[in-house]
């Protein structure tokens, strides 16, 4: 086999469509339904602003919440397939790492595929050029996902009413109750989402949660811990 081949990273998949094509696409299609302009009567707006269980979709008529959560849903089954195969790349790309620093070839082999993983194996530099580019295509790929989930979320939990002054106190709470990792998940929300609005972040907005108006973030925090939640019991 030519060197050029060898040296090919270890999966074509990298030419087809981006999963964050797919991730902007929903988004898209969650932007242009919540921009929609529709007639709904005072009493049920104020309805679904106070009912404390219709948080998201607040002051929409119960048709265009029900759109959404139909929406929701397709989202979550058709990505979470390309979510699993980018870990799976991830894994290959690491079993294929390992490979290269820990497999030994035989010595003694005239087929030509062996020929390629021994000279590929036998060669540092080369391996640690694939290893060093393909990790850089899946970081950048990951990113691009999570800012377009990011922008998703936010999109939205911008459909929230207002977080009562008790909801926020127990939101800080449960957020001092989480796991080291869980809190620095819920800093790096808080950090994003400061930098994306274009406000300046620092320790004191996760201390001062009860006094906040930010209402995306708050909700945000509110249901990535009871996403932990959730997972803890499917855990136990």
């Amino acid at each position: 086999m030519p060197k050029r081949a060898a040296e090919a990273p270890p999966s074509s998949e990298t030419q087809r469509v981006k999963p964050a094509d797919s991730f902007g696409d929903y988004r898209s299609q969650v932007s242009r339904l919540l921009s929609q302009q529709e007639k709904i009567s005072l009493r049920d707006q104020e309805a679904t602003m106070s009912h404390s269980n219709t948080a998201i979709g607040a002051g929409m008529s119960h048709l265009k919440r029900e759109d959404l959560n139909v929406l929701l849903r397709q989202c979550v089954r058709d990505l979470t397939p390309e979510v699993n195969e980018m870990h799976m790349r991830v894994c290959s790309m690491k079993l294929f790492s390992d490979k290269a620093t820990k497999c030994s070839v035989p010595a003694d082999s005239e087929e030509e595929t062996e020929d390629d993983v021994k000279n590929l194996l036998s060669n540092p530099d080369i391996v640690k050029k694939l290893t060093s580019q393909y990790s850089n295509v899946l970081l950048h790929e990951l990113d691009d996902m999570q800012q377009q989930l990011e922008n998703i979320l936010d999109d939205v939990v911008a459909t929230c009413r207002p977080m009562s002054r008790g909801e926020k106190l127990d939101l800080r709470k449960a957020i001092m109750e989480l796991p080291g990792g869980n809190r620095d998940r819920i800093a790096g929300i808080v950090e994003e989402h400061c930098k994306t609005s274009g406000k300046e972040f620092s320790d004191e907005v996760i201390a001062n949660l009860d006094q906040s108006e930010d209402n995306i973030m708050l909700w945000r925090l509110h249901y990535y811990i009871g996403a932990v939640k959730n997972a803890q019991k499917l855990a136990s």
